[in-house]
């Protein structure tokens, strides 16, 4: 991966992040798609990396996958 790939996929980590952040309900990946203008299935591998990284949580509500910022449990 080059540096640039490598500062693509940061940025758009931290994009993800950051609109989860402000939507503490969750969005769909069809809602971050559209907020950040990214290719579904773009906003559907970051999100993936991000909950197998313990980062976000996914919510399955009917064929909807609804995804929030993981809060520390206690």
């Amino acid at each position: 991966m080059t540096g640039k790939s490598a500062a693509r996929e940061q940025r758009t980590k931290s994009l993800i992040l950051s609109t989860l952040a402000k939507n503490k309900d969750g969005l769909t990946i069809s809602d971050l798609s559209h907020i950040l203008d990214l290719h579904y299935t773009t906003a559907s591998k970051y999100l993936a990396v991000l909950e197998a990284a313990g980062i976000v949580k996914r919510r399955d509500i009917g064929m909807a996958k609804v995804f929030r910022i993981k809060e520390n449990e206690k």
